[in-house]
């Protein structure tokens, strides 16, 4: 039996049901026919141009993304229109585009799951929600310095198989004073500025997340609470592998060409 985009979206939506995403986000099979039976399956964070280019020449019949393609209505499907090029480049080479967002990002595949294996987090636990959420937050076996554990998270990240391609970890940033004592780290992948409060609330010394904008910085360290934006790729991109490996295991899709994304990476060159 032939296997089809929409056996692929039954195997995502069983550990992350669309039912979970937020009202706002637009998740599951956005381009392309359930029906439609496939050969190779090309991962991705994000759904660009060059990674559209990148599942043509792998041969992929189905793209699983991150993140989704069309937020905003589309007033036209014009070649001239920035927004319509992907949406027209998936129809041109007849690719689906599965996306899983908010969703995934509640389930256990999370990065911020990931990430605080990684950290060694103990009595890990959501930060916010109770059966399924965002984020987590934990202890480490025995307080650090800032400057010590940073330097050894980002060593262990670079040495990790956490990710699937050999990224450099560009756009990194920290923030609080070097020599403060760290115990209890909270972890939002994506961008996770809004946490910033819930964080504080629940004694975090430190969060580790993306995106995080002056201010919410600033409030952070008012707050006694050190930040590490790792960006919104570095801090998404270890569910690609978490994804890669579940669906490689399935036995229904056994056959099926399935790999990560070697063109998608952080847009920030240092």
């Amino acid at each position: 039996m032939a296997v089809t985009i929409g056996l692929v979206a039954q195997l995502i939506e069983k550990i992350a049901p669309k039912s979970w995403a937020e009202e706002w986000d637009n998740v599951g099979l956005l381009v392309g026919s359930g029906s439609k039976p496939i050969e190779r399956i090309l991962i991705s964070l994000d759904g660009t141009l060059a990674v559209v280019e990148e599942a043509k020449d792998f041969g992929a019949q189905l793209i699983v993304a991150h993140h989704p393609i069309i937020f905003r209505p589309l007033k036209n499907l014009r070649s001239d229109n920035t927004g319509a090029q992907v949406p027209l480049g998936l129809l041109q080479h007849e690719i689906g585009y599965y996306a899983a967002h908010t969703n995934l990002d509640q389930s256990v595949f999370s990065s911020s799951r990931v990430l605080g294996e990684i950290l060694g987090l103990e009595k890990m636990e959501l930060l916010e929600g109770e059966e399924r959420g965002y984020g987590v937050i934990g202890y480490l076996p025995h307080r650090e310095k800032l400057e010590i554990l940073w330097k050894r998270f980002l060593d262990k990240l670079t040495k990790s198989e956490v990710y699937a391609q050999d990224y450099e970890l560009s756009g990194v940033r920290l923030a609080g004073s070097l020599e403060q004592d760290v115990r209890k780290v909270a972890i939002v992948n994506g961008s996770g500025g809004r946490f910033v409060s819930n964080a504080l609330f629940k004694g975090a010394d430190l969060l580790i997340t993306g995106d995080v904008d002056h201010h919410s910085a600033l409030d952070a360290l008012e707050g006694g609470m050190a930040v590490g934006d790792l960006g919104h790729f570095l801090s998404e991109a270890p569910m690609l592998k978490k994804l890669y490996h579940y669906l490689s295991a399935e036995k229904s899709l056994q056959g099926i060409e399935i790999k990560v994304s070697s063109i998608n990476r952080s847009p920030w060159l240092g």
